[in-house]
């Protein structure tokens, strides 16, 4: 159902063209929406979930905390990560490999190639040398000389040695190893230098006696480049294999969970001392199938996701300073319940339209000045200045709910930022279906999201006022009945009470405004031109938005009128 008026266009002539032009936007703009911004380590849903995981931290369960794409590149996740290590008692905060590390590293194994790290001690793994290198000796120290059991009777023999070809190489002695060369900068080594051990011992001195057992490893997955080997470079990789690495990336995180498991479990430790580790990944970071192994295992790991962390109430506080500095349409009158109500729509339509996605929340407040004429426009703007999602990279949305955690049908999807969990719903992110995203959309499809999103926020800003005005209109009614309130009660109310007895002004006091409007007309109830005025505009407005319509922009610009005057009134 649309707005009545619509069956009358000269009903909505505009009085005053120049009340109504669209202004210029540098003109009302905000230049800097940042410098308005609430912190989002301050909202409500950011720090429930750091309390989530520190609680987990504090009863001894090791944490993984799988963020979004969008959430490292924005800084988020470092501030997450950094609320969340801060809440144990003795914390050890695993630095990056830095930004030399890779250079370094290549430098490194051109300048000194690696040997093999465990050559067949049966096999000579050189050639011989040329007649040039012939006064080269072929061993280092004297004590690998081979030792002949021959008697030594005055003759010379031969042992069948060429000097023109040079001597035979013998094998290189075996090197002594542990089974495993850790990288100087990988985690094990980057870990044992916060603890002052070895990179072999780094684990074991977690557990060891007389050390604070209690220790919260933080971990930002992101930073690791590549895994424990010296020939990675941890550039041009692929998203499982980085180049030169002979390990998946995240390995050496998947290794450290298992270690750290073993060695609590030899030592024997109880949940309140055991250390425990706090890694901040990204779903890329890790091998595939850690995050679900990590959940069935021992009950000794927390998998938390950034999935529906932020709600309505996050995205209202971050963008209430940029309202507050934002563009207002011009050349209306001023009252203060009219603005109130003009900017609670604004800002729940924002909320409805951009969800969690913060960035994008502030920029469309600082853009968009309420009027609906200019809502896709200023809509399409912003997307265009921010990076989002693709249509691609959102599948086909088969459930209405989210549940804790998303599928694995949706995990690409959600690193992506293309799905969100919205107020409990599944929902798919606005740059999936705007036309300012890199796929053409059907104009008529975001003219019926966009209607559909701006009809849920009027709802849920315009009920409680429709309601409330109501119940005024109800009880100013009272005095102006031309018939009993039982007779007007049982021949208008569409559910008439069985036994009306001697609450009959209760009832009526109850009764919806359509019902009330038909006692008006019918002449059981007279209401003053005001009242009757405003009871008509409510009728209009309870209807549209109950059809999930639009109200129009002039149409609310009356309701607001008829309000604050209603108010007066009173």
């Amino acid at each position: 159902m649309t707005d009545a008026r619509a069956l009358d266009p000269a009903a909505y002539a505009v009085r005053d063209p120049a009340a109504y032009a669209v202004r210029d936007p540098a003109e009302y703009a905000v230049r800097d929406p940042a410098a308005y911004a609430v912190r989002p380590g301050e909202l409500p849903g950011v720090r429930a979930r750091v309390r989530a995981v520190a609680a987990d931290l504090a009863a001894g369960r090791n944490c993984l905390w799988l963020v979004t794409d969008a959430l490292v590149e924005s800084g988020l996740a470092e501030e997450l990560y950094r609320e969340a290590l801060r809440s144990g008692p003795v914390h050890v905060d695993v630095p990056a490999p830095g930004p030399e590390t890779a250079s370094t590293r290549a430098r490194e194994a051109q300048l000194h190639p690696d040997p093999d790290p465990d050559p067949d001690p049966h096999l000579d793994p050189h050639p011989h040398p040329g007649p040039a290198q012939v006064d080269a000796p072929p061993w280092g120290d004297a004590d690998e000389l081979p030792f002949l059991d021959l008697s030594d009777d005055g003759f010379d023999l031969d042992l069948g040695w060429s000097l023109q070809a040079g001597p035979p190489r013998l094998p290189a002695p075996r090197r002594a190893s542990d089974g495993h060369r850790h990288d100087p900068y990988g985690l094990l080594a980057r870990l044992g230098k916060e603890l002052s051990a070895e990179p072999d011992e780094a684990v074991a001195a977690l557990v060891a006696p007389g050390r604070d057992r209690r220790t919260v490893v933080g971990i930002r997955a992101w930073t690791e480049h590549d895994g424990d080997t010296r020939t990675g470079t941890g550039t041009g990789a692929g998203p499982g294999t980085d180049a030169g690495a002979t390990h998946p990336r995240g390995a050496p995180v998947e290794r450290l969970f298992r270690a750290l498991a073993a060695a609590v479990k030899e030592a024997g430790l109880p949940p309140g001392e055991r250390p425990r580790l706090l890694v901040v990944a990204r779903l890329r970071d890790l091998p595939e199938t850690l995050p679900d192994e990590l959940r069935h295992g021992l009950g000794d790991t927390t998998v938390h996701w950034w999935w529906g962390a932020l709600g309505r109430h996050d995205t209202a506080a971050a963008i209430a300073p940029v309202l507050d500095h934002g563009p207002t349409a011009g050349g209306r009158d001023r009252d203060p319940l009219g603005e109130r109500i003009r900017r609670a729509v604004r800002s729940e339509t924002v909320v409805e339209i951009c969800g969690p996605d913060l960035e994008l929340a502030r920029l469309l407040a600082a853009e968009w000045d309420g009027t609906q004429h200019t809502l896709g426009a200023a809509l399409g703007r912003c997307l265009a200045s921010v990076p989002g999602p693709a249509p691609a990279d959102c599948p086909p949305l088969r459930r209405i709910g989210a549940l804790a955690r998303p599928g694995a049908e949706l995990r690409r999807a959600w690193a992506r930022g293309a799905v969100v969990a919205w107020e409990g719903l599944l929902r798919p992110h606005v740059a999936v279906w705007h036309p300012a995203a890199p796929a053409s959309a059907s104009g008529a499809d975001v003219r019926a999201r966009l209607a559909a999103h701006l009809s849920q926020a009027q709802q849920r800003v315009l009920s409680p006022w429709i309601e409330e005005a109501r119940q005024r209109l109800a009880a100013r009614a009272l005095g102006h009945l031309n018939r009993p309130a039982a007779a007007v009660v049982a021949d208008h109310a569409d559910r008439p009470p069985a036994h009306l007895g001697g609450e009959a002004e209760r009832y009526f006091l109850e009764l919806q405004v359509g019902e009330l409007l038909r006692a008006h007309i019918s002449g059981a109830l007279a209401l003053p031109p005001d009242d009757a005025r405003l009871l008509r505009l409510l009728v209009m407005a309870r209807n549209v938005l109950a059809h999930r319509s639009v109200l129009y922009d002039r149409t609310l610009d009356d309701l607001c009128a008829e309000l604050a005057g209603a108010d007066l009134r009173a």
